[in-house]
């Protein structure tokens, strides 16, 4: 049996890490949603973190209606990146 990877499977293990950094977002952004509506301003070490890790810094100071649009930015460019990859014709 061939054991050399398809180009599904090299297509797969490229996308995720972008799914993961998606996934992540997803997540900082219900928060800072929540926090938005409830009127708080003090954004969490772990979302601050997982912003870091998503390419995002010096959010340290923002306040949660400011990082709203730059997350949702960030997606947009994830977003983008992941289309450009699946449709990249892997040979």
């Amino acid at each position: 049996m061939d054991s050399a990877p398809t180009s599904y499977t090299r297509r797969v293990v490229g996308e995720a890490p972008l799914l993961e950094q998606l996934n992540g977002l997803d997540r900082v952004l219900d928060y800072l949603e929540r926090m938005n509506i409830h009127a708080r301003t003090n954004v969490s070490e772990t979302a601050t973190e997982l912003l870091g890790a998503s390419g995002l810094s010096d959010t340290r100071d923002l306040e949660p209606m400011a990082l709203i649009p730059i997350v949702l930015d960030r997606q947009q460019l994830l977003r983008r990146r992941l289309a450009e990859l699946r449709r990249a014709k892997v040979t």
